[in-house]
């Protein structure tokens, strides 16, 4: 019976594990799950060591305020993995904590397979090194990211996005439908939340003057999240979903979305939007000086252009976003062109499948190790 260790610090990290863990499963009964992730790993079967993906945290100097937790966190993990060493332990994006993690696996000659890749195109690219000497496999979700491991010498197979099978899983009430829907998304995180919904909830102001049939509402990763977006909102006409965020985008013909993964899923659903994000100064700072690319959203970069517009730090005001707002709301050309855009990006990520895709690798990986056909990286 084979046993594996999970680790996903983020919401959208344990949703994807959840279905990582069922496919698993699907494949091998008796297989048993432990580690660390949120409520949706745990609802898959995984036993839930802490719930890190319910505390994730954002930006460079949140990290430094949670070091305490942090580092409690990391010691208790590394002795779970000494008293009872797992036959792998699977890595879910997060790859300020996972990467230590990998390495310090690696010491103990504990397998590990990397499942969605750190954005190491982005920032941050020495990183390939490290994961070239301690990831025995890399199971990546955007096409292009396959190239960079197979040119480092890294073993890695293109899954797929899991997001393609997450959609059909959730369950959409339609409850919003025929309704003029305009959805705002302002992230999972505590303190993107704080930054970003008073901007995003200014510029809806500005659509209600202009359409006042336009009915606003906002998903909500789970109870404390909604507290939180309801008392940013007060009086403001702002309905909220909690836990279906398919719920909002079934219905949407515009939203406003920060960067993260919202960005894809609102683009899976060919609903024009915009982007915006804003962290600390020093968060900011620091991310200039280091990452590498020209877009901040995903689905620019996939598309290799700007398609949606973004709205970064200083720019992510309602005076520049409310314009942008308006002539996607509208009949408008631009409106037109984003949709077939959208479209575009989605045929490239493929069909459904990775989840089981990943399983495979996985499975295949592990006995791999148990035929000696495999070692552990030098």
């Amino acid at each position: 019976m084979s046993r594996i260790f999970f680790v996903a610090g983020e919401s959208s990290g344990d949703i994807h594990g959840a279905n990582l863990i069922r496919a698993l499963r699907e494949r091998e009964s008796g297989l048993r799950c432990e580690g660390l992730g949120g409520r949706h790993m745990a609802a898959a079967g995984m036993q839930l060591h802490y719930d890190l993906a319910n505390r994730a945290i954002m930006g460079f100097t949140e990290v430094l305020k949670s070091l305490g937790l942090i580092r409690r966190l990391f010691r208790e993990t590394l002795a779970r993995l000494d008293e009872a060493p797992p036959d792998a332990l699977v890595l879910i994006d997060y790859p300020g904590f996972n990467l230590r993690l990998a390495r310090e696996a690696h010491k103990r000659n504990i397998p590990v397979i990397y499942y969605i890749s750190p954005q190491v195109w982005a920032w941050k690219r020495g990183r390939i090194r490290t994961i070239a000497k301690v990831v025995r496999k890399m199971l990546v979700i955007m096409p292009f990211e396959a190239a960079l491991y197979e040119d480092a010498g890294i073993p890695c197979a293109y899954v797929g996005h899991p997001l393609l099978d997450h959609l059909p899983t959730v369950k959409v009430l339609g409850s919003l439908r025929g309704k003029f829907v305009i959805g705002i998304l302002p992230g999972s995180r505590q303190q993107e939340i704080q930054r970003l919904l008073p901007i995003m909830l200014e510029v809806a102001q500005g659509i209600r003057l202009q359409y006042p049939e336009a009915v606003f509402a906002a998903p909500c990763v789970d109870e404390e999240r909604e507290a939180q977006i309801r008392s940013i909102a007060r009086d403001f006409p702002l309905h909220t979903f909690t836990g279906n965020t398919y719920e909002v985008l079934d219905a949407a013909h515009f939203c406003l979305v920060a960067s993260g993964t919202a960005t894809v899923e609102t683009a899976l659903f060919g609903v024009p939007f915009v982007i915006l994000y804003k962290v600390t100064p020093i968060t900011y700072w620091i991310a200039r000086a280091v990452v590498s690319i020209e877009h901040i959203g995903m689905v620019n970069i996939l598309a290799g252009k700007r398609i949606v517009p973004e709205f970064v730090q200083h720019e992510a005001t309602a005076s520049r976003v409310l314009p942008a707002a308006l002539e996607l709301i509208g009949d408008t050309p631009a409106r037109r062109q984003m949709i077939e855009e959208l479209a575009a990006v989605r045929e490239q990520l493929g069909g459904e499948g990775a989840s089981m895709r990943a399983a495979d690798e996985i499975l295949n990986t592990l006995s791999e190790v148990r035929d000696g056909r495999a070692t552990v990286p030098d």
